[in-house]
């Protein structure tokens, strides 16, 4: 696994319960949130450092208390996850991890994947969960693993075509279609590698 990035973007879909994210939480350097994300974090016992969204959500008191940590930003072509994102671009961040960005609704939770492919071609961006990690894989690199890692790989181009090298079931040439063609796998040694061509990089998700 990647180093535990410090700065911490937390959305608002469900609050972290796994002691790994909120060991991340407690770790963190500093902590935007999105909107009514900032209420969770409060209840959880720790203070953002920044509130960034439209304001809909966020509750009256935190307002009040925070205003001084607020940025407001009510234009709708993006939501408040892409906001926070985007100030962290900003300002020049070159790694961000997003907590609580799934569950609750499943249009918003494939929605803030999706979004990753967007923020990976401005920052380093990586989506951990309570049951894993969503990030970003280009063709031909090595990813550092171990043997019996759950992984799970998706591609929104639907024509391209991989092989891969360390994996107990291998792609050879396989068109992913559908999103389910290179689901549940598993890495055999230390790493593996994925070679297709295509504008996009694959999502990865490794389970864990």
């Amino acid at each position: 696994m990647k180093p535990e990035n410090k700065i911490i973007v937390l959305a608002n879909g469900n609050f972290p319960s796994s002691a790994h994210c909120r060991l991340m939480l407690d770790q963190a350097e500093k902590i935007i949130c999105c909107d009514e994300a900032a209420d969770n974090l409060l209840y959880y016992g720790k203070e953002p450092d920044l509130i960034i969204g439209d304001m809909d959500s966020i509750s009256r008191v935190t307002v009040v208390k925070y205003k001084d940590r607020m940025v407001k930003l009510t234009e709708q072509e993006t939501n408040d996850l892409t906001k926070a994102v985007n100030y962290c671009i900003d300002k020049g961040y070159s790694e961000v991890t997003i907590l609580g960005a799934t569950g609750l609704r499943e249009d918003h939770t494939l929605g803030n994947i999706s979004l990753l492919l967007e923020y990976n071609k401005r920052i380093s961006a990586r989506m951990v969960t309570d049951f894993g990690e969503f990030s970003m894989i280009k063709s031909g690199e090595e990813v550092r693993s171990f043997p019996g890692e759950r992984i799970s790989f998706f591609s929104v181009d639907n024509k391209v075509k991989v092989i891969s090298e360390g994996l107990k079931y291998k792609l050879d040439n396989m068109q992913l279609h559908n999103w389910w063609r290179a689901s549940l796998n598993e890495v055999t040694g230390e790493s593996f590698t994925l070679h297709f061509e295509s504008e996009w990089p694959l999502i990865l998700f490794r389970a864990r």
